[in-house]
């Protein structure tokens, strides 16, 4: 497994040191510290605010933010290079340990940004205020760690379908359009159709189907604002509030990593490049 730790290694110090993964570090560390400060400037109070309320609105902005890096850094990193890809499969290493290499190595210089930038605005909150309500931020994180990672592995499969870069890139931000946005439009209009049928039949299936969905819902419910959506937040409280709901979503969220990287090898693998 050597061939995929020096893959892993290459791409996790290329990325590391890119400009954009400083970047992103650093957003996600000002957008902590302002929704924070910043928090209640509409009642005309400029102080820190504690865990709860920065982790439900952070998690609105994570949402758009973290699934369009992931797809597209992804997408870059698989059709953004094909001199060097052909280069490095022409040595004697696995396909397979070439794309899960280039995979972990993005997966870790991302995951390392979100950790600085999350966790070091984090601890300049504790210090202001308290460690009250520190699982819910602790939840967004996982959370936003888990978005980047499904929409990573995702766009690496849409990297290797179509390698075609511009392709590839248009696929991503269309992905990005109907899991963000269009997907709870939808959502909303499949609900309206069928009203006589259980609000619990179709939330559910909808909810494990989306990462971001799954991951709305587990900030939501940390934060204790679950209450706060009426009956559609009643039906999630009793879905997912309890310790077996909650599993079963990280581990629905878990399968929305695995299946597309494993497509995406296994298309890899049948690639003619």
């Amino acid at each position: 497994m050597s061939g995929l730790w020096v893959v892993a290694s290459e791409a996790w110090h290329r990325v590391s040191a890119a400009r954009a993964t400083v970047v992103f570090a650093g957003v996600f560390a000002a957008l902590a510290l302002a929704m924070s400060y910043f928090g209640l400037a509409g009642q005309r109070t400029a102080e820190f605010q504690g865990f709860a309320r920065v982790s439900a609105s952070l998690f609105n902005i994570v949402v758009y933010l973290v699934p369009l890096t992931a797809l597209v850094l992804g997408t870059t990193e698989v059709t953004g290079r094909p001199d060097t890809m052909a280069l490095v499969l022409a040595q004697p290493v696995r396909r397979v340990q070439v794309l899960l290499g280039s995979y972990l190595g993005v997966a870790g210089a991302l995951a390392a940004a979100l950790t600085i930038g999350l966790g070091g605005a984090g601890v300049a909150i504790a210090f202001q205020t308290s460690t009250a309500s520190l699982g819910a931020y602790l939840v967004l994180y996982a959370t936003s760690l888990g978005l980047l990672l499904s929409f990573l592995a995702l766009a690496f499969f849409l990297g290797v379908l179509l390698l075609d870069r511009l392709r590839a890139m248009a696929a991503a931000v269309i992905v990005w359009f109907v899991t963000v946005i269009g997907y709870d439009l939808l959502l909303i209009g499949v609900s309206s159709v069928f009203r006589g049928v259980s609000l619990k039949t179709i939330l559910l299936p909808a909810i494990m189907a989306n990462p971001v969905d799954i991951s709305r819902v587990l900030v939501t419910l940390a934060s204790g604002r679950g209450a706060l959506f009426g009956p559609a937040g009643a039906t999630l409280v009793e879905i997912f509030g309890r310790p077996a709901g909650a599993a079963v979503a990280t581990l629905a969220l878990l399968l929305q990593i695995a299946v597309p990287l494993a497509a995406a090898v296994f298309v890899f693998r049948r690639r003619d490049l």
